[in-house]
């Protein structure tokens, strides 16, 4: 076997892929290369240094990366790669969660509950509990109990705050919310991390096989790791101490939802004899980007000193719009967009606009119509999430666990089968004092004296069509089971019938339609990566799909998204819009002292750019139905000036501070009749 070259690595990236026998902690700034030292570094263990492809783990965030690397590494290896994993870390934990789970209490063939079947269990108790949403925010409570379980604590973190009525609260939703979910034999995407920790933690040795299963561990972006994550990383290479972590303290940003920056930051004192190697060479974006990016990163505190360089042209100056208002503001930056188009004659796949928070993309998405500019919007609703298409995968994992009463409520009258709420409740309740599940009752349905004849009827007719199409599940693809389920309870014509709106309904049908061809085009490539397409295989795909699986960075659009999506992306314009203080940085973070990971986060966005970046504000907009005066976002003042093609902080004009006052505020707006 002949040895697999390395002569293409710079100094640095050679000397990571080569530090294979002990701890490696690889500081790898933005553009750095460093999916690129993943994969190599897995060919050499591989081909250099003989390591069976099935000792070999890397982990990392997005199926989209995971994917990227999978490709990578087998066109690196070609007949070689056999064995490999590469996945997320919530895919690893759901396979090792099919093998053990039962030790826990849980069946094997538990289900995974999305972001509406959690919301929904929630809504539930409140009503069980009655407990007030208007009083006890709904979404708060949800977003608590979330944000607790990804630092691996349970209810008992609420219910020990005696004197605080909201903890309180949520302590008792949030245990329900468990019991609920364990009844139902399912798991939230935070459990999935978690149960797998409470694996290793009560039964050491029934999961030693597990930590012996890999002896090469390599982790991306690192520094987006949460405590349970870490405690993982911790748990899989007790033996063999052959962690190879890569990741950048400097594009932190999602601290909000647990990650811990302190696991990059304290990396040496887990692990004393690691070594580290910083990746500062950058190969993606022009001198121009990459020293604003560097002068805006240096004043965080918290942070491993690196400087990014490149051998790239020094490029474009940054181009600095300052408009009156956010219409004009967005006028003016798709008006050079246009021009650099068809100037350059790129493709929109290769321009980005960028923002800090969702609802700003509504204006982007008005401009770009009103231009007929065609564009992908990144983190709306997910394809998966439509509301027609949850119908379809209700009755797919209620057909797969028929514990999962969640699903079992959204589908029982769905389409319409004479299964109201009346008949439903008599169900639950005779269920509840006879301690059966909903499905078992309805099984019985017939000893219910309080049930009319023609209910009976129904749930008989319902209780057939599951059991028939199960045994069909037994022995038949899976895709073409569901395909004529869907047709026989009639989800395509209740869909017609529904909407009364014609451009609704057809954009329903239509994804009903592409959610069939979903099912199909998924058994195909499951074939052809030589594996078998089963329905559990399919429902854990849908639960681990996140948003940047759905975009195409070959759509011939541009994109829209937040700074948060736009993680592990580049493009080569990219436009930051909306850059006022209160709006980036969030007013929240300033509130909450946490400018130091919204600077990193407005880092993250400059270093999307490759050739030409655009930044920009408008100098009022709307809030809350008025108008109101902006200033430019602090992080503006800490670039260069003679980076930008002209000064983005200016003194202030006398005459505009005047029309700043009160006084003055409603005469300067009669002027301005366009706002």
């Amino acid at each position: 076997m002949s040895r697999f070259s390395l002569e293409e690595l710079n100094p640095e990236q050679r000397n990571a892929v080569q530090t294979i026998d002990k701890p490696l902690l690889l500081l790898a700034g933005a553009g750095s290369g460093k999916t690129r030292v993943i994969t190599y570094r897995i060919a050499h263990l591989i081909s250099n240094q003989q390591v069976a492809p099935f000792r070999i783990l890397a982990l990392t965030f997005t199926n989209k990366a995971a994917k990227e690397m999978r490709e990578r590494v087998h066109s690196m290896l070609k007949n070689q790669t056999k064995g490999i994993m590469i996945t997320t870390f919530h895919s690893l934990c759901v396979r090792f969660l099919r093998e053990f789970i039962h030790l826990l209490g849980y069946q094997k063939d538990f289900v995974i509950f999305d972001t509406t079947s959690q919301l929904s269990t929630i809504k539930t108790i409140y009503e069980d509990e009655d407990i007030d949403p208007k009083t006890f925010n709904l979404k708060a409570t949800f977003y608590e109990i979330m944000k607790m379980k990804g630092k691996g604590k349970g209810p008992e973190y609420f219910l020990d705050q005696k004197n605080d009525p909201f903890a309180q609260v949520t302590g008792k939703v949030f245990d329900e919310y468990n019991k609920t979910l364990k009844g139902c034999n399912a798991l939230d995407f935070e459990d999935i991390l978690y149960l797998t920790i409470e694996l290793f933690k009560k039964f050491p040795e029934e999961t030693e096989v597990l930590k012996k299963r890999f002896e090469y561990i390599m982790v991306d972006e690192y520094q987006d790791t949460n405590r349970v994550q870490y405690n993982l990383v911790k748990y899989l290479t007790e033996n063999s101490r052959k962690l190879c972590v890569v990741g950048d303290d400097d594009q932190s940003i999602y601290g909000w939802r647990g990650a811990d920056i302190r696991n990059i930051l304290d990396f040496q004192k887990d692990f004393p004899e690691a070594e580290i190697i910083k990746l500062e060479q950058n190969y993606r974006s022009t001198s121009v980007i990459l020293n604003a990016a560097n002068e805006v990163i240096a004043n965080n505190t918290a942070r491993m000193p690196k400087n990014l360089w490149t051998n790239s042209n020094e490029g474009e100056l940054i181009r600095w719009i300052n408009e009156d208002n956010v219409m004009e503001e967005l006028e003016e930056v798709v008006s050079r967009m246009n021009h650099h188009k068809y100037t350059t004659g790129d493709s929109w796949s290769n321009f980005a606009f960028l923002y800090r928070s969702n609802f700003q993309s509504r204006a982007v998405e008005e401009q770009l119509r009103n231009l007929g500019i065609p564009y992908q919007l990144i983190g709306g609703t997910k394809f998966f999430d439509r509301k027609e298409i949850q119908d379809c995968l209700a009755y797919m994992k209620f057909m797969h666990n028929l514990k999962d009463e969640v699903s079992l409520f959204r589908i029982v009258n769905y389409p319409k089968r004479d299964l109201g709420k009346t008949t439903v409740m008599a169900l639950t309740q005779a269920r509840i004092s006879r301690n059966l599940s909903l499905f078992e009752m309805m099984e019985q349905a017939d000893e219910l004296e309080e049930l009319k004849p023609r209910a009976k009827k129904s749930i008989k007719a319902f209780v057939d069509l599951v059991h028939e199409f199960r045994e069909k599940l037994e022995s038949n693809p899976f895709n073409r089971v569901f395909q004529e389920l869907f047709e026989r309870v009639g989800i395509k014509a209740e869909i017609e019938k529904a909407e009364k709106v014609d451009q609704v309904r057809e954009i329903k049908i239509n994804n009903y339609l592409e959610f069939i061809n979903t099912l199909y085009l998924y058994e195909e490539r499951r074939v052809v990566e030589g594996n078998g397409a089963t329905l559990i295989d399919f429902l854990d795909y849908v639960s681990l799909f996140t948003d940047t699986d759905e975009l195409d960075q070959n759509s011939g659009k541009v994109s829209l998204l937040t700074v948060h999506s736009a993680k592990g992306l580049e493009f080569d314009y990219v436009a930051v819009v909306g850059l006022t203080e209160g709006q980036f940085p969030n007013h929240k973070a300033v509130e909450e002292d946490s400018v130091e990971e919204e600077r990193r986060l407005f880092y993250v966005a400059l270093t999307r750019a490759k050739k030409v970046l655009s930044l920009s504000m408008a100098r009022s907009r709307m809030h809350y139905g008025e108008w109101m005066y902006t200033e430019p976002s602090r992080f503006l003042s800490e670039i260069d000036k003679s980076l930008f093609d002209k000064s983005p902080i200016e003194p202030e004009d006398p005459d505009v501070a005047e029309m700043k006052s009160a006084s003055a505020r409603s005469d300067f707006f009669s002027r301005y009749k366009k706002f």
